[in-house]
């Protein structure tokens, strides 16, 4: 365990020295974090389940997850009002998990829909960290862009509430209660977690701003008061047996809903932290990798299949209509990239799911579409967008029609 700490403390290190410079050649975080996972992998492979199927390991998964989705949350705002396809990819994914769910029944052979609509929540939402060269690729339109910031930051809040529905429903049908029963449930814990999240965002929003613009605190201890709404959300979430991921997206939304200047970037302590915290996860997906006895050839085809057809053809169809141009639709079809979404998912479902003999299954296609998604998503991205360059250039190459008679 010490040993990878301290692999995954120097690599950090190492890529804070050199990030611009792997950038060049397209080495991304995730890349040398999974290869630094694998490395310690093939050194001891027996420490990686133990390690993650612990109380303390998914509470700290679930801070994780609560943390990313306040940071993604607080983004939105910014973004959603200048965006004509927001709507449609977040229809489009809610029948992107409606066919992985279908489709996984014949692909995977199995008959347990709790259990395949937690595969589903697990490999459809969408995550631009290991294409992250997509923000900042200007061949790429700006309206297109943010379309992908914007869906990529609201379906981890859609799909939480799905997916912890879903492991209930799971465990209830082992046990052999009603699984259906798991959706009052859920609703009720929904119900309870608008009742936190909403009025603690929007507090702490109005009593951070009020703060600063009297003079009461500073920029640092901003960051802090900030850093702590996610946590305290998730947690009174929990403690009213709500869904304190749902709370803490809300607080998220409120917050910036409600916030006024606040001096710095009061931000920067819960991003960064998320980013720290995330790159853990990506070592860990290196080291589960390589300690996987092996993959089914159903779980390959299901993993490849959430990656193109499933997100393909529901926005394709969903932007019929829409003002995006046919090239900007191919790019928004094509550009679904998974990363932390997946796996933090992936890994509360196999702390869920432990001692059960379908969490391997969930490893396998957690596995397939993290690291499918890192060569499919990180090295085609650049490729779509050098096409979109090309195309852009052509068209505006194009004379237009002559004024003279």
């Amino acid at each position: 365990m010490f040993l990878a700490i301290a692999v995954v403390m120097a690599i950090v290190l190492v890529w804070a020295c050199t990030s611009r410079a792997f950038g060049r050649w397209s080495i991304t975080e995730p890349v040398a974090m999974i290869v630094a996972g694998a490395a310690v992998g093939l050194t001891d492979d027996q420490w990686i389940f133990p390690a993650i199927d612990t109380e303390v390991a998914l509470r700290l998964v679930e801070f994780l997850l609560a943390l990313f989705l306040f940071s993604d949350a607080t983004e939105i705002r910014d973004r959603i009002a200048k965006n004509t396809g927001v709507t449609r990819l977040l229809v489009a994914f809610m029948i992107s998990l409606a066919i992985a769910t279908v489709v996984g029944r014949y692909v995977l052979q199995l008959d347990s829909w709790p259990l395949l609509l937690v595969l589903a929540c697990i490999v459809m939402p969408t995550d631009l960290v290991p294409a992250q060269s997509i923000l900042r690729d200007n061949r790429i339109t700006k309206r297109v862009r943010d379309s992908l910031n914007v869906e990529s930051g609201l379906n981890d809040g859609l799909v939480a509430p799905v997916m912890l529905f879903a492991l209930e429903a799971y465990r209830r049908s082992l046990d052999s209660e009603d699984a259906v029963g798991a959706l009052g449930h859920a609703v009720t814990a929904v119900v309870k977690s608008v009742l936190t999240g909403v009025p603690l965002g929007a507090i702490a929003g109005v009593a951070l701003s009020a703060a600063a613009a009297r003079g009461w605190t500073d920029p640092r201890t901003v960051r802090c008061g900030i850093l702590a709404i996610p946590v305290l959300s998730f947690a009174v979430g929990v403690l009213i047996d709500g869904n304190g991921f749902v709370a803490a997206f809300l607080a998220g939304i409120m917050y910036r809903a409600t916030h006024r200047d606040i001096p710095g970037e009061p931000l920067d302590l819960t991003e960064g932290l998320a980013q720290f915290l995330g790159l853990g996860l990506w070592f860990v997906v290196g080291a589960i990798a390589v300690a996987i006895p092996r993959l089914e050839w159903t779980v390959i085809v299901y993993g490849l299949l959430a990656l193109t057809a499933f997100r393909i053809v529901p926005v394709a169809v969903t932007l019929v209509g829409s003002r995006f141009t046919p090239a900007e639709r191919v790019m928004l079809c094509c550009l679904g990239p998974r990363g932390v979404a997946s796996i933090v998912f992936g890994l509360l479902a196999i702390n869920s799911l432990a001692g059960t003999p379908d969490a391997d299954l969930v490893v396998g296609a957690t596995l397939v579409v993290v690291c499918g998604s890192i060569v499919v998503h990180g090295v085609g991205a650049p490729l779509i967008a050098a096409g979109f360059g090309r195309r852009s250039r052509r068209v505006r190459d194009v004379p237009g029609p002559s004024r003279h008679r």
